[in-house]
């Protein structure tokens, strides 16, 4: 009877302990870690290159100086925009405190966006923007006027009336959208003629200098490119530029433009210092990534945060690299 009594305890006694597991939280279903720390989700566009990687250092950052624990986790290029949303889906399934999101597409993800704030997850769209108003503010450069300022670039350089030509990124990505459209309605405005404004075949690099060469080739004449000026939206359509006119000379080609890129990289620098480019438009990616995370914070902690906050843009050059030692840093030279 002792060994039967011991058994049907024992054995009432395992049901209510796997209860007990069950019901225990585990380390990723909560709103914080195992420190009890709150937990921030910053989405990017892209976990690849000097952009998103100087992004990603101004995140950490700012998770390290007000002690929070950040979830960094994006798609390989910037052009995955269902698993984008996968990843989004993800986060509202951990129940992170807040989400910051840079989205590949303003339309396409304007619903999971909404579903995150359904949940109880507020979002903080930084980099690029996004449809509808669910979420509580807007970190990035302004985008237009950085376009704006590289269209006054090339105006103080070439001639009235010049033929110019505006390579775009990917279409549906809102941030390069309002980069050209600002260069275009500037550059108009100043009287030049915008001969053509295309969008890549992809978000690579290939994509983008495929897309350069067929235009370029368009406006060749007497073994000249007959062309005053070039913009280029972004890190890619600048480097596809900045190789399909590498490949011109090559060929014999004359090529005497004024040539203004947008976001930076050691290679572009190195372009403007040498002289292959003219000026690049450049954003200040730790500072973008630092302020998304922190009014993230701040959101989650229930405080007021600004709809719109400003990264800034600054125009860089060779003359402003070698005279100003804070366009110097902005790059990475100091």
């Amino acid at each position: 009877m002792h060994m039967n009594r011991r058994f049907i305890i024992l054995s009432l006694a395992i049901p209510v302990l796997f209860l007990v597991t069950a019901c225990s939280p585990s380390s990723d279903s909560g709103t914080t870690d195992n420190s009890g720390k709150l937990v921030i989700a910053a989405i990017p566009k892209a976990t690849g290159g000097d952009f998103w990687e100087t992004v990603e250092d101004g995140a950490r950052r700012a998770a390290s100086e007000f002690d929070i624990e950040l979830k960094w986790e994006g798609t390989v290029t910037e052009t995955e925009i269902a698993e984008q949303t996968k990843i989004i889906e993800n986060m509202i399934n951990l129940g992170v405190d807040a989400i910051a999101l840079a989205p590949l597409n303003n339309q396409a993800q304007r619903k999971p966006v909404q579903s995150a704030v359904d949940n109880g997850i507020p979002v903080v769209i930084f980099d690029s923007a996004v449809d509808g108003d669910a979420h509580s503010s807007f970190v990035a450069t302004d985008n237009e006027l950085g376009g704006g300022l590289g269209a006054e670039f090339i105006n103080q350089r070439v001639p009235a009336n010049s033929k110019l030509i505006v390579f775009r990124y990917v279409q549906g990505t809102a941030s390069t959208r309002k980069r050209s459209d600002g260069f275009i309605a500037a550059a108009k405005k100043a009287g030049h003629e915008i001969v053509a404004d295309p969008f890549s075949e992809s978000g690579t690099l290939e994509g983008s200098k495929s897309v350069v060469a067929n235009t370029f080739e368009r406006y060749i004449e007497n073994g000249k490119l007959a062309i005053g000026g070039v913009f280029a939206a972004n890190l890619t359509t600048t480097l596809g530029v900045s190789s399909a006119i590498d490949d011109l000379r090559d060929s014999g080609i004359q090529v005497d433009i004024t040539f203004v890129g947008f976001d930076s990289s050691k290679k572009l620098v190195e372009e403007v210092q040498s002289g292959k480019i003219d000026a690049l438009v450049v954003q200040s990616p730790e500072k973008m990534g630092y302020l998304a995370v922190k009014t993230a914070l701040a959101v989650a902690q229930g405080e007021s945060v600004d709809a719109l906050i400003d990264t800034g843009v600054e125009v860089v050059s060779a003359d402003r690299l070698e005279a100003e030692p804070n366009i110097r840093k902005l790059v990475g030279l100091e």
